[in-house]
């Protein structure tokens, strides 16, 4: 009988490194920026087209897992791109018409980028979608970090005395911005939601020197990410926080999304009106100084008692409410239950 069961597309670091890409003579560093110029663009065109946080993040997804199948050189990115977010639209139930996508990008690539959707550009989009879908085997449904951030952000008290509320919005302003970040990078490919949205939570946290002085479901012996999500180590967030902050230059702050790609393709830092400055915590070490293992973690797991959460419109931040979202129990399998679907 034949295996029904979904895909799984969590990769360890060594396949990472070797994607069709690296096989085709693409280093890693040109990828990481093929990687981050498809995604700003993928901001950027669902700016335009005033589409959902949810669909934009579901295209960049389709992106980066159809980039583990295939090459840059074979498929140009623009127009992987386009018709991610053209499966998207209609995966999350906005959909766009293929025409509207072309005129968008043509009004933000330049003249060589565009060159890449060909003499028939909406043809070209049209004829990468089934394409896509093979390669990512009709899964068709994503879960992002927004939802988790939202849910855990719910069960955390910063300041017990004043001001949790402000400090409360701060925290997901802050958190939201660093999951568009994480888009940018192959942070999806490796961690799930859950994970990266404690991670980015975590950031935060440290970024705005804020202490979570209690939480929901809280523990003897085990900290407030601990109760969340299983076997969440500081390790793994640490590692997850500094691939984000590579993002950005050194002597920058934080920025509000992905780092822009100009016209002329070059990747610059944007302003951010969230931006914090530098860290003075161990998280401004490169990651070449940093004393984390590339082997294998133990894989987090999420706790049992999670919340469901609803989705808001917009990139940014929904206004936090307290009683904005329900309290359904989430399910997770472990990582190593799906190592063997692949």
């Amino acid at each position: 009988m034949e295996d029904q069961q979904m895909p799984c597309w969590y990769y360890e670091r060594d396949e990472l490194l070797k994607t069709p890409s690296f096989l085709d003579h693409i280093d890693p560093e040109t990828e990481a920026r093929y990687r981050r110029e498809g995604a700003r663009f993928l901001f950027d065109v669902s700016g335009k087209l005033n589409l959902r946080y949810d669909t934009c993040a579901t295209a960049i997804v389709f992106f980066h897992r159809f980039y583990m199948f295939h090459s840059f050189t074979a498929f140009p990115r623009y127009v992987t791109a386009a018709c991610c977010l053209m499966l998207a639209g209609k995966v999350e139930e906005t959909p766009k018409k293929v025409r509207d996508i072309v005129k968008t990008a043509r009004m933000l690539l330049s003249d060589s980028d565009f060159a890449q959707f060909g003499n028939d550009s909406r043809e070209e989009v049209m004829a990468y979608e089934r394409v896509l879908l093979k390669t990512i085997k009709f899964d068709l449904q994503v879960t992002h970090p927004y939802s988790y951030l939202l849910q855990f952000v719910k069960r955390i008290k910063v300041d017990s005395t004043s001001g949790n509320k402000e400090k409360l919005k701060e925290l997901v302003q802050m958190s939201w911005s660093f999951i568009n970040d994480s888009l940018a990078t192959t942070l999806c490919l490796q961690w799930e939601p859950e994970i990266v949205a404690c991670a980015v939570l975590y950031l935060a946290t440290r970024m705005k020197k804020y202490t979570i002085e209690d939480w929901e479901g809280r523990q003897a012996g085990l900290r407030w990410w601990e109760s969340f999500v299983e076997n969440m180590s500081t390790e793994v967030m640490e590692d997850i926080c500094h691939k984000i902050l590579d993002l950005y230059p050194p002597d920058g702050g934080v920025n509000d999304g992905v780092a822009e790609v100009t016209k002329s393709g070059t990747t610059v830092a944007t302003s951010s009106s969230s931006s914090a400055g530098g860290p003075t915590n161990s998280l401004t070490q490169s990651v070449s100084s940093r004393n984390v293992s590339d082997q294998m973690v133990k894989r987090p797991r999420l706790s049992s008692s999670g919340y469901s959460a609803t989705q808001e419109q917009s990139t940014h931040a929904p206004s936090f409410s307290k009683s904005s979202h329900s309290t359904s129990t989430v399910t997770h399998q472990s990582y190593s239950s799906r190592t063997n679907r692949r």
